[in-house]
């Protein structure tokens, strides 16, 4: 059975038990988001080993070919490129669907740990690189590592590096079998995840004043799903179907939007490029970790519209271009660094634009706390379109794909 329609089986036990067992019962919810959050963390558990062993391979193998700085070029242009993209997309759908304004009511403000430059670039570099190992939340100093171990393989002579190198390609591909375990077992865990976001999503739609937000993202999501991505890949991949690309990311954004947890969709994300995209080891290696850490499009488009939304609830006026412009580069800017945060990455953010906007809308980000984890799901599904967009048109210019029916797709 293919694994995208595991996940939506799943996902339908998930919303039925969640409209049959009712949505009154505390306890019983308590335990269904405990059942969640432990179901999450298995989807994360064989992430790490795939990440270090599959980059230091995918690393060595693109510096010994030659590859790596145009590649690498290819990743700034693209993540830049993409984040400016949506995030005036997300301002133009704004301003054309111009959505009702949400009440201003008094909510709990908890401590939010504001995205720091200063922090992103410490834990980059921990004081030793075996810390990267055990930082369960942050891949990118993993990915550090793994880099300067595949540079450090490329360095020395062959006849000294091989036998390096066949133990770190053993334990890829050890580790590769392992993770492809846990998402196929995963899908039992879909069943827990769907159902607490669905207790959730009832509990928002009760208030009565997301309808519109709401309604607003998801049009936002399926353009540019739908429509703007395929265009970019048929800019790039001129003789390729772009909706095959969407098809094989059925399963990995299933698992975004239900989880909203970045390092749990990444398996997942890295499984399809493989076996169903066909793209090569040496690049996907390399590109769909470095993408899910920098390429937050998604995210990029929700700052904009929510901190828009803000805006307009507050205040009666209207934002000028230059306040504008200012909100579009400020989300395009905070999107880079929001990869240490697997989860409400985007809540964070819209915390730092509102309290670096101030004028009295310094805890402006509170009342879309109702709606976080739906601003979450939709910023995901479009970093992992982005994510796997990016990785598909990485292979295609560097001609590192095997194509494939979409018949023999997992």
């Amino acid at each position: 059975m293919k694994i995208w329609l595991k996940y939506i089986i799943a996902v339908a036990i998930g919303l039925i038990f969640a409209f049959v067992s009712g949505f009154d019962n505390a306890v019983f919810n308590n335990a269904v988001q405990a059942i969640s959050e432990i179901s999450i963390q298995i989807g994360r558990y064989a992430l790490y080993p795939v990440v270090f062993f599959g980059l230091t391979i995918g690393i060595f193998n693109l510096r010994d070919t030659k590859r790596l700085g145009k590649l690498f070029l290819f990743f700034i242009c693209f993540t830049v490129g993409a984040a400016l993209l949506l995030s005036l997309i997300g301002m133009l759908s704004l301003w054309i669907a111009r959505p009702s304004r949400i009440p201003i009511f008094i909510e709990k403000s908890t401590e939010i740990p504001v995205p720091g430059i200063k922090n992103f670039f410490l834990r980059l570099f921990p004081s030793s690189a075996f810390s990267a190992l055990v930082d369960g939340s942050f891949i990118m100093p993993l990915c550090i590592f793994g880099g300067f171990a595949g540079m450090g393989f490329s360095a020395v002579e062959k006849q000294f590096s091989k036998p390096g190198l066949n133990i770190f390609d053993s334990f890829s591909r050890v580790a590769y079998a392992v993770m492809a375990f846990f998402v196929d077992f995963f899908a039992l865990c879909v069943v827990a995840v769907s159902a607490y976001w669905m207790f959730r999503f009832r509990t928002m739609l009760a208030s009565n004043f997301f309808t519109d937000f709401i309604f607003l993202l998801l049009i936002d999501m399926i353009i540019i799903v739908a429509g703007v991505y395929p265009l970019i890949i048929k800019i790039f991949c001129k003789d390729v179907n772009p909706y095959k690309i969407l098809y094989a990311s059925l399963a990995p954004m299933l698992i975004a939007f239900f989880t909203g947890d970045a390092n749990a969709t990444l398996p997942v994300t890295i499984r399809h490029v493989h076996e169903s995209l066909g793209v090569r080891r040496r690049i996907s290696n390399v590109a769909t970790p470095l993408l899910s850490v920098f390429a937050k499009a998604g995210t990029a488009m929700v700052l904009t519209i929510s901190f828009m939304v803000i805006f307009m609830s507050y205040s009666s006026q209207q934002m000028g271009i230059s306040g504008m412009l200012w909100l579009v580069f400020i989300s395009t800017f905070f999107s880079f660094f929001l990869g240490m945060f697997p989860q409400r990455g985007a809540y964070i953010a819209i915390a730092g634009i509102c309290m670096l906007y101030g004028s009295g809308f310094e805890a402006g980000y509170l009342i879309l706390k109702p709606a976080v984890f739906f601003i979450e799901a939709v910023a995901l599904v479009i970093n992992t379109v982005t994510t796997i967009t990016g990785t598909y048109i990485a292979g295609y210019i560097s001609d590192l794909i095997i194509d494939k029916d979409a018949r023999f797709f997992i």
